[in-house]
């Protein structure tokens, strides 16, 4: 048996020498976000004001998106910070972990590297194990990382038992759907349908413990993300969820093992759909490949924008305590006595819902490279295909996000909305506010295709310059950053409605650029060598 694990420590060291780069930027990430909310709440918010922001937050909405509220007796800024912050940190390191073990299961497994490394003196089960190892690594050190921040922080409300109860929530529930990630590698023949498999889970988990969380106790602790967040943190502190965690992650980790050890190489135990003698008529154009190789892509993030636009629609109803009593909130909206409270918060969330929209436009759009760089854009290219044609398919996808995502974070928004406030705004409002950003994503679309065609080395630095919009975007007012700072977006030349009126020259300019950035990336593209 001892054999079956031979060179697991070398496969480990060689895993994590892989994965420190993207890691370490997930950590950093989350750690910055910890920090710059952390310090939000503390110094932002007065006693008084906290007491008033646990009075928003109990309703059945707010309980169904951000879990129940433990501390209430007694709500300091770590009981806020943690309730604000915890279950959406749990989804982005779950999020963490199933691309990372998929990435060096399924996915090095379709790239052939497997083969190579089973046929050096390796154990049968030493990659897989090696991979769970590293996943441990990275969760161990994500923990500490931000215990030892918010013990170091020291916010009103927090200590060091919490602090490092925080981190060990994360790193418990990390290593669950790491866990459930290497499952389904095995259950499934592809990376594509392990990961929908996962994000599945993951969905099914969130909704689970929203229904949970109404009343029934039981049903939220079968969730992943309801049990750990039993652990009360900077409350009660439990460490009994954390324990019950790792216990599921180890006897989840051991079945992989087991089913690791019956299956061949690019097989799994969950049968494929057979496909169709013939190609469809979709599939017979470049066109027509983007879209069935992304569809579920954008299906998926149009999902969850639209659950992101009732998330934050829910808030709605309390406009007039975020907008009058709270000064954080003063400084990031502006004020009119033409417009009512809900009216400006809905442009400060329009802001936060475009930026967002502005992801699922990039990761559609730059998965061209990813092609590229797999070296399956050759075969396209190898037939009667041109690179014009090719590329037409990926911008064609990105269009239809930045048409699709702030028309579904509109309607999610108007529909809860609509439930919680006594005068709700109108839908056409709401899709106007949204719909006016469309040209600064369709800047951002042309951005990433410039990218590509120019400097494709490089195209990571579109996600440097997502995340320079995000903090001048949303935060710039916060932050004291100065007007032409948000100029350098094109976010920051939008009119925010309904304060602003609409600029038809603003709108056509951006408009335009975006035409000349996604001309003169085409170009380049179709004048440069296949990387």
């Amino acid at each position: 048996m001892t054999q079956s694990f031979s060179n697991s420590i070398k496969l480990t060291a060689f895993i994590l020498r892989r994965e420190r780069t993207i890691a370490m930027v997930w950590i950093a990430v989350m750690l910055l976000f910890t920090w710059a909310m952390a310090m939000v709440f503390d110094t932002q918010f007065t006693y008084e004001e906290l007491q008033a922001m646990l009075l928003v937050q109990q309703n059945p909405i707010q309980i169904a998106i951000q879990g129940p509220i433990y501390g209430a007796d007694n709500f300091l800024a770590g009981q806020i910070f943690a309730r604000e912050m915890l279950l959406f940190t749990l989804i982005a390191v779950a999020i963490m972990n199933i691309f990372m073990v998929l990435r060096h299961t399924r996915g090095d497994e379709e790239k052939g590297r497997y083969e190579v490394i089973r046929s050096l003196p390796t154990g049968r089960l030493a990659f897989l194990n090696a991979t769970l190892v590293t996943s441990l690594v990275v969760n161990v050190g994500l923990a500490l990382s931000q215990g030892v921040l918010l013990w170091v922080m020291g916010i009103d409300g927090t200590t060091m038992h919490g602090a490092f109860t925080y981190g060990a929530v994360l790193g418990a529930l990390g290593l669950v759907f790491a866990a459930f990630a290497a499952l389904f590698a095995q259950l499934t023949p592809s990376s594509r349908g392990a990961l929908g498999y996962v994000f599945m889970l993951l969905m099914a988990s969130y909704l689970i413990r929203a229904i949970g969380d109404q009343g029934n106790e039981a049903l939220a602790r079968v969730s992943p993300l309801g049990l750990v967040m039993r652990a009360e943190v900077f409350v009660q502190n439990y460490w009994w969820p954390i324990l019950v965690a790792l216990a599921i992650a180890l006897g989840i980790s051991g079945l992989a093992l087991l089913l690791n050890t019956r299956r061949d190489i690019d097989q799994g135990f969950i049968p494929q759909r057979q496909g169709r003698a013939a190609a469809s008529f979709m599939l017979r154009s470049p066109m027509g490949l983007t879209w069935r190789l992304n569809r579920n892509t954008l299906i998926a993030w149009a999902v969850g924008m639209l659950s992101l636009g009732a998330a934050l629609g829910g808030l709605l109803g309390d406009a007039e305590i975020f907008a009058v009593e709270n000064e954080v909130f003063q400084m990031m909206m502006p004020q009119s006595p033409d417009f009512h409270a809900a009216e400006l918060f809905t442009m400060l969330l329009n802001v936060l819902l475009a930026i967002v929209c502005i992801a699922p436009v990039l990761i559609l759009t730059l998965k061209l490279r990813g092609e590229e760089k797999e070296h399956r854009v050759e075969n396209v290219l190898s037939g009667a295909v041109s690179r014009p044609r090719y590329l037409a398919g990926y911008v064609v996808m990105g269009f239809l996000a930045s048409i699709i995502m702030p028309l579904f974070a509109a309607i999610g928004m108007w529909l809860v909305g609509g439930y919680v406030m006594d005068e709700p705004i109108s839908l056409m409002v709401m899709f106007k506010g949204m719909m006016v950003y469309v040209p600064a994503l369709w800047v951002m679309l042309g951005l990433a295709v410039l990218m590509i065609g120019l400097l494709p080395k490089l195209v990571m630095l579109c996600w440097g310059y997502f995340a320079y919009v995000f903090v001048a975007g949303f935060f710039g007012d916060l932050l004291g950053m100065p007007e032409w700072s948000l100029r350098l977006t094109p976010i920051g030349f939008v009119p925010r409605l309904p304060l602003d009126e609409v600029n038809i020259f603003v709108l056509l300019t951006l408009s335009g650029i975006a035409v000349c950035l996604l001309a003169v990336g085409g170009l380049f593209y179709w004048r440069r060598d296949v990387i």
